[in-house]
């Protein structure tokens, strides 16, 4: 009983300095509430908890969205949500990483869901501080019932190699603040407007949408070790999507987007307009491109496509996660590291193997803003759990050297690398160099010798993916022509594909993304990728699927315009 009582004294003289700078009615009810926790929260024969985390997250948005020039939704909202995390037994060996069975699996997924709640929006001490109460109790409860359940379990299994369920981190007392961003609602549907109005020219277009989203969110955390962080980090997002279908029930489609952490940093109206109108011209030039068919051979993949590819499919293996029961594969894919094709598992085991050619190297660096004078939007000082972000060297001359991990320990790796984010471990700034590295003009000439000396009709330039769909891709010829191609997307890529890259450029694009592929969220966390394009030696390009949607019966209205 005293190690809790001294923990909770050293997290009281550890939280003050910092609640002092941060006081409000928010971090006022966190702080009294942990400190009640701490010390009485109990069921009788039932341990303490030895750590308990709040995080608050108070969410001001605004959003635009248009189709064809007419606005079809605007508003504001405003939530104040609450995350808990309780954990009983020790370090060692805790609640965590354990569900029994289908069943299980099923609860674990009920408390994610249900792990937020919903907090009066309002600055009132007594009900914030009742939720949090309430919270806290049915974390306790569902954490003692998990923990019970796990020791029970654990008779049953020869445990060959322990590894610890929660690493121990330093306390820090962090703050991240940068400005709000003010936009005006009625400047937001001024722009979004103009940019859906671009896809009136496209007479068979069938869906179409512009957004602009300005997010104002702050997180108050802190844990019962001592931990405590304020951050500020606003977005404003800019988004153009737009699809249609040829005579055939063929279908297309394609994005834009933009982001800034000001106003003032967003591309102008006229800049985003004319990306926007891009998307049109994509399309039109796809839709007459020729009809794609399976190949296998050397292809190129340019720009932002070499960071989508790396991004699905060798970037996702580089997150680790340790659970038991076999639950392993649903917490991966609850924290947006699921790969399109289902797969989760990571290369654990190839720590220390050759993963990529001898002249890369994959760097995660979260602490850079910008690089080459490009801003990265990546960038964070401490992650979801308080830990301070770091440079990670995850491949160096191609050999794989760690991969980037939580508080909680996998084999060999016990220490958190600061990636904690809101969809689970996530990279921020991944960065690809390589020691050797050609022109574009090069890796050009590079792929069409490829195809001469192989004998092929033609090679495959990719410029831009979507998934595994190819948006932009072309043929080049020996002569150097190109023909633009349509419905074609890559296939049989997986992690071991990029060992196989003969050669990089020496430009790097850069490629930001909301954190995706999780069945919880939609839209989370901001990465940065800075890849070079990459020639693969062999790559199997095909036709993707045809069931698609009859187009309609009769031609769109906006045909006789």
């Amino acid at each position: 009983m005293k190690k809790y009582f001294l923990a909770l004294t050293l997290f009281v003289l550890a939280t003050t300095p910092v609640f002092a700078q941060q006081e409000n009615v928010e971090t006022r009810a966190m702080r009294d509430e942990m400190q009640r926790s701490m010390k009485d929260l109990h069921l009788e024969s039932q341990e303490l908890p030895y750590y308990i985390s709040y995080k608050i997250v108070d969410s001001n948005r605004q959003v635009a969205h248009a189709s064809l020039g007419a606005l079809t939704s605007s508003g504001e909202s405003h939530a104040r949500v609450l995350t808990v995390t309780v954990r009983v037994g020790d370090y060692d060996f805790d609640n965590s990483n354990f569900s029994g069975g289908i069943g299980g699996m099923t609860e674990l997924l009920v408390s994610l869901v249900g792990g937020n709640n919903i907090l009066p929006i309002d600055d009132n001490y007594d009900e914030l501080r009742r939720k949090i109460w309430l919270a806290t109790d049915a974390a306790y409860k569902k954490a003692v019932e998990d923990l019970s359940a796990r020791k029970a379990a654990q008779l049953n299994r020869n445990v060959t190699e322990k590894i610890p369920d929660f690493s121990k981190e330093p306390a820090h007392q962090e703050s991240e603040t940068l400005p709000p961003i003010v936009e005006k609602m009625s400047d937001a549907e001024h722009l979004v407007r103009a940019a859906s109005a671009v896809f009136l020219k496209l007479p068979s277009v069938e869906t179409s949408d512009a957004e602009l989203e300005v997010d104002n969110t702050a997180e108050h955390y802190l844990n019962s070790e001592g931990t405590t962080y304020y951050r500020q980090v606003p977005e404003v997002y800019f988004h153009a999507s737009a699809s249609l279908q040829n005579g055939t029930g063929e279908s297309f489609a394609d994005t834009y987007s933009a982001h800034a952490r000001s106003l003032s940093a967003l591309p102008s109206e006229a800049a985003l307009v004319a990306s926007t109108n891009e998307i049109s011209d994509r399309l039109t030039l796809r839709m007459n491109g020729k009809s794609a068919k399976r190949y296998n051979g050397p292809v190129l993949v340019e720009g932002k496509a070499a960071d989508e590819l790396f991004a699905r499919y060798f970037s996702v293996h580089l997150l680790t996660h340790h659970s038991e029961s076999g639950t392993s594969s649903l917490i991966a894919l609850l924290s947006g590291s699921g790969t399109s094709g289902g797969s989760t598992t990571n290369l654990l085991n190839k720590i220390g193997s050759r993963v990529l050619p001898d002249f890369l190297t994959v760097v995660d660096n979260p602490q850079l803003t910008q690089l080459d004078g490009q801003p990265l939007f990546g960038n964070y000082k401490f992650d979801e759990e308080g830990v301070p972000s770091q440079e990670t060297t995850l491949v160096k001359n191609g050999i794989l050297k760690t991969l980037l991990i939580t508080r909680t320990p996998v084999r060999g790796i016990h220490q958190s690398s600061g990636n904690m984010r809101e969809l689970g471990v996530q990279p921020g700034n991944l960065l690809v160099s390589s020691s050797t590295s050609s022109s574009r003009e090069d890796l050009r000439k590079q792929l069409i010798d490829l195809v001469s000396s192989r004998g092929l009709e033609y090679g495959i330039i990719v410029r831009r993916l979507s998934g595994a769909v190819a948006i932009e891709a072309v043929r080049i010829y020996p002569d150097g022509h190109e023909e633009a191609l349509r419905n074609a997307k890559v296939a049989e890529v997986t992690s071991a594909s990029f060992k196989d890259i003969l050669a990089v450029s020496k430009e790097r694009t850069l490629y930001s993304e909301h954190a995706q592929g999780t069945v919880l969220y939609t839209d989370a966390d901001l990465v940065s990728y800075i890849v070079p394009d990459l020639l693969f030696e062999d790559m199997t390009i095909e036709r993707s699927s045809d069931d698609t949607p009859k187009p309609p019966a009769i031609p769109s209205p906006l045909a006789s315009n």
